[in-house]
């Protein structure tokens, strides 16, 4: 038996990828959230670089405006062209009447509103993002040849607006690609409470678990509270931790 007691405290509701691989909608492959006990390295907005990095190159709620017809974002303090935040904006730098028209269609499409936003409210991955690592050596930091995983905690734009027009228990989440997806108010308070905190641990179970232990032990483990998401009935739950006597 291990060391440490594991006490359910709360629940939220959460959504990881599906229980087996497949083509999502947006042409990317859906696959699982792995399973294993893992360390929480950063929390903070996520900026992709890759396969996401048009409306998710950007961080949200970086600042945006116009100058005549030219779509520009406060990068690090300083104003600058969309399209030069990035090679794949930077296709639309001959274009940018055509591109500002494309944020402003985008805008209108998810909330509805036919001004220009004043800020980016586009990237795919919401208003923060939980990172966390396989820690190998188990001294609660990333080091040696330990990764950042490219499953994490994060919300999605349709969650945002909801939340943003006060109609945030009509929110229904959906399956990821592989990362787990939670509200944008849970997110917040599970920050706020300590429960998602840099150093903390998350532990992601098996499909196959379809009830949340009031009580678990574990071997390894640091106080004060863990993050356990059981993807397979769609929750989060926090545990109190505890050494054992």
């Amino acid at each position: 038996m291990g060391s440490y007691m594991l006490i359910k405290i709360n629940q939220y509701d959460a959504h990881g990828g599906p229980s087996n691989q497949k083509l999502g909608g947006d042409g990317q492959m859906q696959t699982s959230t792995r399973e294993g006990r893992y360390v929480i390295n950063s929390i903070g907005k996520h900026v992709s670089y890759g396969k996401y990095a048009y409306w998710s190159g950007v961080a949200w709620g970086t600042e945006m405006r116009l100058t005549g017809e030219i779509t520009m974002v406060k990068n690090y303090g300083i104003w600058i062209r969309l399209t030069d935040v990035n090679p794949q904006w930077g296709k639309y730098k001959d274009n940018q009447k055509y591109l500002t028209g494309m944020i402003k269609q985008r805008y209108l499409e998810d909330y509805g509103l036919s001004n220009f936003p004043d800020h980016w409210v586009f990237n795919d991955f919401g208003h923060t993002s939980v990172k966390y690592f396989k820690d190998t050596n188990h001294n609660w930091r990333m080091d040696g040849k330990e990764q950042i995983m490219g499953d994490f905690i994060h919300t999605t734009p349709p969650d945002e607006r909801l939340t943003s027009i006060k109609k945030a228990d009509q929110i229904s989440l959906s399956e990821s690609h592989g990362c787990i997806h939670v509200k944008p108010l849970d997110i917040d308070t599970m920050i706020g409470n300590g429960y998602l905190k840099k150093g903390n641990t998350i532990e992601v179970h098996s499909y196959a678990e379809k009830t949340i232990p009031v009580n678990l032990t574990r071997s390894i483990a640091r106080p004060p509270f863990e993050v356990h998401f059981y993807p397979g009935i769609f929750k989060i739950a926090i545990y109190r931790v505890s050494q054992k006597n």
